[in-house]
């Protein structure tokens, strides 16, 4: 009985099959835990389709509420359905003798 009551509780945390866009307007501005993503390529990071399994304003809301779904699915993505605002480090690169002997015998 315990084990039919813990899949009702999962069973109640998972949405039907949306686009990104149909995940941005019921989660506006929410970190989205999905699976069952339907990609558009094989390995591309874009999705036709997938389901929510957690979302909350914190990064680590929807991570606590996937937990459960864990055991079930190989791979849990975890998106930002807001705009991010924040501009990422840029890379630096440090020149020694050795790269620029590098790059001065590719020409």
């Amino acid at each position: 009985m315990i084990a039919a009551e813990a899949a009702k509780v999962v069973a109640g945390e998972i949405s039907e099959p949306l686009t990104w866009a149909e995940i941005c307007a019921r989660h506006p501005d929410e970190w989205v835990c999905v699976v069952e993503m339907e990609r558009e390529h094989r390995y591309g990071p874009l999705f036709r389709t997938a389901r929510v399994v957690g979302h909350g304003k914190s990064r680590g809301a929807p991570l606590q509420q996937a937990r459960p779904w864990q055991g079930h699915y190989d791979l849990i993505g975890h998106y930002y359905t807001g705009r991010i605002t924040e501009r990422p480090p840029r890379p630096s690169i440090i020149l020694d003798d050795e790269t620029r002997e590098l790059i001065r015998n590719r020409r």
